[in-house]
């Protein structure tokens, strides 16, 4: 893979719903700089629907690079983004490593919000253990949102994995063999405002982190509010399930119950409750009567208890299992010298990341350098969370916050262009509950202000929109390379 003479050659690979992207930098020497954000993928999401093995991905990045990556940058922790790491690269060679200030294990806050999403884990793999002695279908969904978020393909092993160590998962063994290969000195954990840093061996090309925040509360903070959100994106009430799993466990949680905890009676105590045990029993005790015999129900029919209903709520599993990981997302935008132009890869960024974005900015001698500035020179966005509701932020130019419109303005608009990790029939398939990736409203936003400059890794094609003029579409397409066998899509951005 030659990089080109000034700029940078992106190329996007095509494993199925999740990120792997290889970038070439010139250097003086004339040899490329190659830098690997990210590799992970959903299983199921690829070969199924014509796409690439992750084993001929890794091959064509070893072939393309000769098993030398000068930087990899690992956005965050989940199995699309990390999975294809563990059995692939353990023969390639690392110059340097960024991971996110999240994985420093001698931050505290990262500490702390380890030692959280562990328990976290605990509990939800207890509430899956409980439900899987009364419904093995059920039981089935949990186990397949288990396996796509925290990367255990035997949902057997899960449980022991997080009860021992949560360092035993695939995702964590992914990134710790990426801090092996470059070792502790080469290894960065980076914070949002800080240094402006560079690439190996490169000239020309700044980097600037703009997330993850260092506040607990914006990590935790997933979902627009009011304009913020793109037409059509739907958002449940919060963690139903996982406060029914720990009231279940005597532990509710005060946010997220429906009535104070006061009012509330622990599920393993409602039968044998002193002052309301009997109440309970009478009427919603265990008998298996179906439905009304003659003119009335039994007192304890079954219809009247929703028993383990409540551990149904996948929906509100996944945003368990999600919250804080995406918002954890590492930030970066490459800005090229020369032109100005910027390139933006946000992970899987969601609200709390994205309007932290403006709480700092850099000092250049003289110059400070702010994240308003750097968005509208982007010529090239890598769109948040496979175009999910909750990364990818709508407003104006005007709003005080981060979002869409303040991309690519001016003569670089006429540049601007998307990628979207995302296989459409595999996410609308999810079950119980379809994943809507990419947001049909979040799409049609990027086809308008890219002129249909828009690659997605289930479209072969990128094909010219109407009211496009030739001359535009043609300059794009010769700086497009689509791969003939269906590896990749390949993207350059001139810095001259």
């Amino acid at each position: 893979m030659q990089a080109p003479a000034s700029g940078v050659k992106v190329r996007m690979y095509r494993q199925g719903h999740g990120d792997c992207f290889l970038l070439a930098f010139p250097r003086p020497n004339g040899q490329p700089a190659y830098v690997l954000i990210d590799c992970g993928y959903k299983p199921g999401s690829n070969t199924r629907f014509g796409l690439a093995d992750i084993s001929n991905i890794v091959a064509n990045i070893r072939e393309s690079t000769g098993g030398h990556l000068d930087l990899v940058i690992i956005t965050h922790e989940h199995q699309d983004h990390v999975n294809g790491l563990p059995n692939n690269f353990k023969n390639f060679e690392i110059g340097e490593a960024w991971f996110a200030w999240t994985e420093d294990p001698d931050d505290e806050v990262a500490n702390e919000l380890r030692k959280r999403h562990h328990d976290q884990l605990l509990g939800l793999v207890a509430a899956r253990n409980r439900l899987a002695a009364s419904s093995i279908q059920a039981a089935a969904w949990l186990d397949s949102l288990l396996q796509l978020e925290l990367g255990i393909d035997n949902p057997t092993e899960f449980a022991a994995a997080a009860k021992k160590d949560p360092a035993d998962s695939i995702n964590k063994q992914g990134m710790s063999l990426i801090k092996k290969k470059a070792g502790k000195k080469n290894t960065k954990y980076v914070r949002p405002h800080q240094e402006i840093m560079s690439i190996p061996g490169v000239k020309g090309v700044r980097v600037f982190a703009f997330g993850p925040p260092r506040d607990p509360d914006l990590i935790s903070d997933e979902d627009p509010e009011g304009n913020e959100a793109f037409p059509g994106h739907g958002i449940s009430a919060f963690a139903s399930f996982y406060a029914a799993a720990r009231a279940a466990d005597g532990e509710p949680e005060q946010n997220t119950l429906t009535f104070p905890a006061r009012l509330s009676v622990p599920l393993k105590e409602a039968f044998r409750h002193p002052e309301c045990g009997k109440f309970f029993s009478d009427h919603y005790g265990h008998d298996k009567t179906p439905r009304a015999i003659g003119d009335e129900s039994a007192d304890d029919a079954s219809w009247r208890r929703i028993d383990q209903d409540w551990l149904y709520s996948a929906e509100d599993l996944a945003l368990v299992l999600n919250r804080g990981i995406n918002n954890n997302s590492l930030v970066l935008a490459f800005e090229l010298l020369n032109t100005k132009k910027v390139l933006l890869f946000i992970g899987d960024a969601q609200r709390g990341n994205w309007v932290s974005w403006t709480q700092g900015s850099w000092k250049d001698g003289q110059e400070s350098i702010s994240v308003k500035d750097l968005m509208s020179r982007t010529v090239l966005y890598k769109v948040g969370h496979h175009g999910s509701h909750n990364a990818t932020l709508h407003g104006t130019e005007a709003d005080a916050y981060p979002n869409l419109s303040w991309m690519g303005h001016g003569k670089y608009g006429s540049e601007f262009a998307a990628m979207i990790t995302a296989v459409n029939k595999w996410a609308l398939a999810v079950k119980p509950k379809p994943w809507v990736h990419p947001l049909p409203s979040i799409k049609k936003a990027l086809m308008e202000k890219c002129g249909g400059r828009v690659f997605q890794t289930d479209t072969p094609e990128v094909t010219r929109p109407e009211g496009v003029s030739a001359a535009e579409w043609q300059e794009f397409e010769r700086r497009t390379n689509i791969d003939p066998a269906g590896l990749y899509f390949e993207y350059e951005v001139h810095d001259a």
